[in-house]
């Protein structure tokens, strides 16, 4: 089930060179109905935490490996898949490129946790998992996504990617469906 339509960024298309990118991200959910996502001190933004899906792993695999890194989560269950958004983008690393990316949301319990693992590239964007309410992420993230680091190539999907999925979540405890 898609959560939201497909983001695009600057009016890309897809063409036969355009590259498939899977994902996998986790809400984890806290007291009062705070969600667990990962705050970038470089980016000054929140995201959910996951990543890329390696060569042979299972979703579940991904999520592990991702959920360790980033938020330090030794054990966790996955307890039911959300759903999924598209985003058309250019890439991060090799800004020529264009990505179908598909980001699989996924209800996850951390079950224990130790310290983080973050990878480079994860620790020079400064990763810091904190609890947030929705709507503090909401605003937080919609005053930062016309700003100059957000509208970089490669960048300017992910806030409203995530806004979808905040939204989604909203509406979802509203109604007592997670």
């Amino acid at each position: 089930m898609m959560l939201g339509p497909r983001v695009i960024e600057d009016d890309l298309t897809i063409t036969q060179e355009t590259k498939i990118r899977q994902t996998v991200r986790a809400v984890i959910l806290g007291q009062d109905h705070h969600v667990l996502m990962v705050y970038s001190h470089l980016f000054d933004d929140y995201t959910f935490p996951g990543g890329g899906i390696k060569w042979g792993e299972t979703d579940h695999d991904a999520l592990k490996r991702e959920l360790k890194e980033e938020i330090g989560a030794d054990e966790i269950e996955v307890i039911s898949y959300i759903g999924a958004m598209e985003e058309l983008r250019y890439g991060l690393h090799d800004l020529a490129s264009c990505y179908l990316q598909t980001s699989r949301y996924y209800h996850v319990r951390i079950l224990s946790t130790s310290t983080q693992n973050l990878m480079m590239r994860e620790a020079l964007h400064g990763l810091e998992p904190r609890y947030v309410s929705i709507d503090d992420a909401l605003v937080h993230n919609q005053n930062r996504q016309h700003d100059e680091r957000h509208q970089q190539r490669g960048l300017k999907t992910v806030l409203i990617r995530e806004s979808y999925i905040l939204k989604y979540l909203k509406e979802m405890i509203i109604h007592e469906k997670i």
